[in-house]
């Protein structure tokens, strides 16, 4: 549970202090960071900020939805990154107002500790609140290219190691869960492109040339994994119609051997039946050579069904 405050001026780089009163006057920028904040902490954002208190219960009691929300005096931006192994999102909110900007998250961020690790060892002195959260929606959106990638070479690699394996009965589960994981990554990318396409239209954030060029290089980052996504869902859309469409050939192929082989046990079960119903009157009965007689039609009535069904070409 801790709050990190940075400071920048125009001749300091981003420093961390251990204290608010330790940042300068002349301070260009202030970044406040609420990593799962305290009680304590969580009531100094509520009372040092004039933010919609709406919002920060939102980011301090859940995971809000991805979004971008202008107001008169401070831009609000909720940003989504995911979870390994089991692509689950974690929400990182966004407070941004003038030269102050708070982040607050209830899980570590990489990207935060990345882009707060560069800035302190190289000084811009133009860098801005804005500059930050663009470099870590890079940051972040880069750490997406891990998990598309890696989704990509499972479907790959489970094509590969499938491809004659159509009689397994984990194939068809191994396909349900890639194509699991690929929705919960689509849940992730999908919003957070919205937000992008957002902030290029409507946001304030982007201030000059350097910022537009900067949110285009993500936008085009996410629809590349957005591609890449896709692709991976039409595999695996094919690898489950080609192994459904086998077994359904495969299905229909036993029905049909079963189905010829009722038709040929059909007349021998009917003189079985026949010969079984035991009258007194059948003359049949008392022939010296019946049985062999009967066992004879039954042997020829079965070759010239299967010599019929083979000429047929039905198996």
């Amino acid at each position: 549970m801790t709050m990190t405050v940075r400071y920048q001026s125009l001749t300091q780089p981003l420093t961390e202090v251990s204290n608010i009163q330790d940042v300068p006057s002349d301070a260009t920028i202030i970044w406040y960071d609420f990593e799962n904040a305290s009680n304590k902490e969580n009531e100094f954002l509520r009372n040092k900020f004039d933010f919609n208190y709406l919002e920060i219960d939102d980011a301090i009691t859940g995971i809000p939805r991805v979004k971008y929300k202008e107001y008169k005096e401070y831009q609000y931006m909720i940003f989504h990154s995911i979870i390994d192994k089991d692509y689950s999102p974690i929400a990182l909110n966004v407070f941004l107002q003038n030269n102050i900007l708070v982040t607050y998250h209830h899980k570590p961020f990489q990207s935060l500790k990345r882009v707060a690790e560069y800035n302190a060892e190289n000084h811009d002195s133009e860098l801005d609140c804005a500059d930050i959260v663009i470099h870590i929606l890079d940051s972040m959106v880069d750490k997406y290219f891990d998990f598309v990638y890696g989704i990509e070479d499972k479907v790959y690699n489970f094509e590969a190691r499938h491809v004659d394996d159509r009689y397994s009965k984990n194939v068809m589960e191994n396909v349900f869960q890639l194509r699991s994981d690929l929705i919960k990554i689509k849940r992730v990318m999908f919003p957070m492109q919205e937000v992008v396409d957002t902030i290029k239209s409507e946001g304030n954030i982007i201030k000059d040339a350097k910022h537009s060029m900067y949110i285009q290089h993500i936008d085009d980052h996410l629809i590349k994994q957005r591609n890449v996504i896709r692709t991976a869902q039409e595999m695996t859309n094919e690898i489950r119609e080609n192994y459904e469409s086998f077994t359904s050939f495969r299905m229909n192929s036993i029905m049909q051997i079963l189905t010829l082989v009722s038709v040929i046990f059909s007349p021998l079960t009917f003189i079985a039946g026949v010969y079984g119903m035991n009258f007194d009157y059948m003359p049949e009965l008392k022939w010296h050579y019946a049985y062999f007689i009967c066992l004879g039609v039954m042997l020829v009535i079965t070759i010239v069904l299967v010599i019929f069904f083979k000429r047929k070409k039905w198996f």
